[in-house]
Order: C-alpha cells, then sequence, then structure tokens
C-alpha cells in the first residue's frame, strides 16, 4: 500500500492507446507536483529575469496558469483554453522593499 500524498484534482485522463480520455477526478501525486512546479517556475524566473521594467512602467506581478496531467506533470498555458484539465492559477508579486 502507499503512503505517498496526493491531491484529487480534475484532470484528463490518456486513454490506452495515448489519446484524448476521459475528464474525471484522479489522486494526482504531491512530489511530482511539487518537483514540477518547482522546475518550471524556475525556468520561468529565469526567462522573466530581464523584463522587471518596460519604458516608463515596472512589472509588477505575473499571473501563469499551468495544466497538471493526471501524473503531477505541469505545462504553462498559452492562449488556448483549458477544458476539463487540471489547472492552477499563480500569482508572483514582487516583495516590497
Amino acid at each position: 500500500m502507499s503512503t505517498a500524498q496526493t491531491v484529487p484534482m480534475v484532470v484528463e485522463v490518456l486513454d490506452v492507446k495515448g489519446g484524448r480520455g476521459a475528464i474525471g477526478v484522479t489522486d494526482v501525486p504531491v512530489d511530482a507536483l511539487r518537483a514540477n512546479l518547482k522546475a518550471a517556475t524556475s525556468t520561468l524566473a529565469e526567462a522573466f529575469r530581464d523584463i522587471r521594467k518596460v519604458g516608463d512602467f515596472e512589472l509588477s506581478e505575473v499571473t501563469i496558469e499551468v495544466e497538471v496531467t493526471a501524473e503531477g506533470g505541469v505545462q504553462f498555458i498559452g492562449t488556448a483554453k483549458v477544458s476539463g484539465s487540471g489547472s492552477i492559477s499563480m500569482k508572483f508579486t514582487q516583495p516590497k522593499p
């Protein structure tokens, strides 16, 4: 019996042939989700490192949408709408000086 922590999320589960599957609730492994979020946000932080100021404006916050897979993987959501997949909205703000 596994003692790994999980979090229930609504996700799209791939069918046996690897194609698009049904939408349902599944237990996403917390350790995998944590590791994948850490890797993704570290990479994203590097991408945003040099755009703290644009003209006369300063970047004050960044809102990111990530899609979560049944295995705890994460993918950034661009312009596509998520339908029936687990997603997390993360809002980052700069610390006050």
